[in-house]
């Protein structure tokens, strides 16, 4: 009878830690910065990361396509790793109707099951159309807004002025770039692929 009891406690107080684990898990999956049209706070946070591989997504938090790459990305390389030496960064654009809200990031960011990803919403845009400067993201001649966007920025990457740094690799799942030799369509063994590459060239992680 002792150990059943003790057995009814074990598996209470497990229960209960889980419990607590998902809590915590929605809990960050829902926060997020407010990005204004500098860009500051990415700004600070991308140059502080310096030395890692970053990872920047631009997406539209209630675009199906946009959560398809997250998880597409998630599968074939961050789920896989808690290696601090790689940093992620999303930042969430209005784009679609009705336009989303703050409120649909953390539905979205729940995709992503790795310790080092940041959150940032954008709700003017602004972000977008800086990235699309910096990179020169067009069709033919016309500009087209940076969103749905996958990036790979290595370790020596520094963000100076006011355009953010161009990456190693740019791949998009966007229709305005279809045919694109400069701007690869996503795949997300090529991405990851890249990212790892990266990875491997940075000295190793250090032991705790």
């Amino acid at each position: 009878m002792r150990r059943q009891s003790t057995l009814f406690l074990v598996l209470g107080a497990a229960i209960a830690l889980m419990s607590c684990a998902r809590a915590d898990d929605a809990k960050t999956a829902g926060q997020y910065t407010l990005l204004d049209d500098q860009s500051s706070q990415l700004k600070a946070d991308f140059n502080r990361a310096k030395g890692s591989v970053r990872l920047l997504f631009v997406v539209d938090p209630t675009c199906p396509g946009c959560l398809r790459g997250m998880d597409d990305v998630d599968k074939a390389l961050l789920s896989g790793t808690s290696d601090p030496r790689l940093q992620t960064f999303v930042v969430h654009v209005p784009v679609l109707e009705p336009p989303p809200q703050a409120k649909d990031i953390a539905p979205s960011a729940t995709l992503l099951h790795n310790p080092h990803v940041r959150h940032y919403w954008n709700p003017t845009g602004s972000f977008g159309n800086a990235l699309t400067k910096s990179v020169g993201l067009k069709n033919d001649k016309r500009d087209v807004f940076a969103w749905d966007v996958w990036l790979v920025y290595g370790p020596e990457a520094t963000w100076d002025g006011d355009l953010p740094p161009r990456p190693q690799l740019l791949m998009h799942q966007l229709w305005a770039l279809e045919g694109s030799k400069e701007f690869p369509h996503l795949d997300r063994a090529v991405f990851a692929k890249k990212a790892r590459e990266l990875l491997a060239k940075l000295p190793p992680q250090a032991a705790k």
